[in-house]
């Protein structure tokens, strides 16, 4: 896997969009008598792999909306190739393996959602016209209906509203500069700031420790890493990143479900 394959096309965002996303409720009722969880664990998502595809973006929308679905209390594998192709087809990208964008995912995620996994499967390299419009199916988008997200919010730059957010239900979607070394061997991100020759890569971010790091999903067959709180505001603030928070409800009021699931009873 090269740097260039991840693909996430920062420099085509729809910033206009990003930047008029409203921002969360959080001084609301509803929110200030939350008790977030003290943890989010994020064992229940399967490891991914997006293999030579630059599907990056795919894979964490798709996982997104398995963590939306999750909260309903529903365990699904959803399809990262219809999400990245569909999300390319909104940028006017779709027909060559050129990447996609955060904000495209966005607004795939409110207006057609995923369909799962099952009707689409994942393929080895990307795919022909034939296969794309088999997984571009007007059936397909019609199954993607159900797991569509309800409201598209603006990412807080404080760090515990972005714990609560994640605790109330709610999962984000970001692009980063990117290159092999962002990651260290530990898989926690202390300090961000990408230089030298970066690509662009988009990943889940689903969860969080009980020490305070943010939890997210990463699409290379590696699985979970961590951010501290300072490598998160870095991230935030990186003149490059583009991301944008999903939830299941249009409120974006928090919902209690994670010591009611029966996937952590």
């Amino acid at each position: 896997m090269t740097d260039i394959l991840d693909n996430c096309r920062l420099e085509l965002e729809d910033r206009t969009l990003l930047a008029s996303l409203p921002d969360l409720p959080m001084k609301s009722s509803e929110w200030q008598a939350f008790s977030r969880p003290s943890e989010v664990t994020i064992e229940w998502h399967k490891t991914e792999n997006q293999g030579p595809i630059g599907s990056c973006q795919g894979n964490g929308l798709a996982s997104i909306l398995e963590r939306l679905a999750f909260v309903r209390g529903q365990k699904i594998q959803l399809s990262r190739i219809f999400a990245y192709l569909a999300s390319q087809k909104i940028d006017g990208l779709l027909g060559s393996d050129n990447g996609s964008t955060i904000s495209a995912g966005g607004k795939l995620a409110l207006s057609t959602g995923c369909p799962l996994e099952s009707l689409t499967g994942y393929p080895p390299r990307y795919p022909g016209r034939s296969d794309i419009s088999k997984i571009l199916s007007s059936a397909n988008y019609a199954a993607g209906e159900e797991y569509k997200a309800k409201s598209i919010w603006k990412v807080p730059r404080n760090v515990d509203e972005c714990l609560d957010f994640i605790g109330g239900g709610g999962g984000i979607s970001i692009g980063i500069a990117w290159n092999s070394g962002v990651i260290p061997s530990d898989r926690i991100i202390k300090r961000f700031g990408p230089s030298g020759r970066t690509g662009g890569h988009a990943m889940a971010v689903l969860g969080y420790t009980s020490g305070g790091n943010i939890i997210a999903a990463n699409s290379h067959g590696d699985g979970r890493y961590e951010w501290t709180p300072e490598a998160w505001i870095q991230m935030l603030k990186h003149s490059r990143t583009a991301a944008i928070g999903l939830m299941g409800n249009e409120s974006g009021q928090p919902v209690d479900w994670y010591e009611n699931s029966p996937y952590f009873a």
